[in-house]
């Protein structure tokens, strides 16, 4: 593998008033759709897929450590302070790359089926791969055909979304699986942390964001909205509220709810169209529907 051809993007930064409540990030290059929040900077996926920068505030954006000759595609990112993880695609085969902001620290595959690459909170990596759940790049035996997984803060437990889009809960020691709530159509379960009480949150094809007890599966809707991003820091979960007109986002706005239900909008700018938010040091960032530029929001 070739590490590291160079990405020509350059960040350039456009500083507001004191007042102001959006900070542009402008690119010269390829609109994004992806973010996620990475050391002390933003990974961020461009349209189509193809690679992967690394965001810096006042620097030139840089091309993940890892490039191949063929067309590639990639999942969403995942990171775990400074190491971050996704699947990525050569000539139809999946694997998954481990690296940091500077280098590739491990490549594991080629898989014929790989999922998204997460992080427990230990650092340890987990992906489905070819029916099997792996741990580390390790097959752990366990049979999982789920692309995306969460695991709880014990590393015992593990939630995804079964073929009928119904959360199920895995016990990691005995590979015991059981469906835990079915009253939406899940998707992107998710384990978050609150006040030393632990709950999922998942989207729903209904268009709404969901907690969902781990103890008896019971449903509370948090509102209606997609993208939803735990901000650890503030226990709040930033979501998107979207129009479209069946082709297009015609708006939309980003909003923050706690976990019993208490929400509000923080954004109110209705020529830019925010989507994907994510939180970095005290930073709420989202990404222009329409242009794919990345811009940052004052949470008020």
């Amino acid at each position: 593998m070739s590490i590291l051809a160079s990405l020509s993007v350059i960040v350039l930064i456009s500083v507001p008033s004191v007042d102001s409540e959006l900070q542009d990030f402008l690119y010269d290059g390829s609109g994004l759709t992806l973010i996620a929040p990475f050391n002390s900077g933003i990974i961020a996926v461009p349209r189509g897929f193809v690679s992967a920068l690394y965001l810096e505030r006042g620097n030139a954006a840089r091309s993940m450590p890892w490039h191949w000759d063929e067309s590639t595609r990639s999942s969403a990112p995942s990171s775990h302070e400074d190491s971050a993880a996704m699947c990525i695609n050569r000539s139809g085969l999946d694997y998954i790359v481990l690296f940091s902001p500077d280098s590739v620290l491990e490549l594991y595959g080629p898989f014929e089926k790989g999922g998204r690459a997460v992080f427990d909170c230990s650092g340890n990596l987990w992906f489905t791969a070819d029916g099997f759940l792996y741990r580390n790049g390790i097959s752990t035996g366990i049979e999982l055909e789920s692309h995306t997984i969460s695991i709880d803060l014990s590393g015992g437990l593990a939630t995804f979304c079964d073929r009928d889009d119904r959360i199920c809960l895995l016990n990691l020691g005995s590979g015991e699986s059981s469906v835990l709530a079915a009253e939406y159509r899940f998707y992107n379960p998710m384990f978050v942390a609150c006040e030393g009480s632990v709950e999922i949150v998942a989207s729903t094809l209904e268009g709404e964001i969901v907690k969902v007890s781990p103890d008896d599966g019971a449903c509370t809707s948090l509102g209606e909205g997609s993208m939803p991003f735990w901000w650890k820091e503030k226990e709040v979960i930033l979501y998107t509220v979207t129009s479209d007109d069946g082709h297009m986002i015609t708006a939309g706005e980003i909003w923050r709810v706690s976990l019993d239900g208490i929400s509000r909008q923080i954004t109110f700018s209705p020529g830019i169209h925010e989507i994907h938010p994510i939180a970095l040091d005290g930073t709420v960032f989202a990404i222009e529907a329409i242009t794919g530029s990345l811009v940052t929001i004052r949470d008020r």
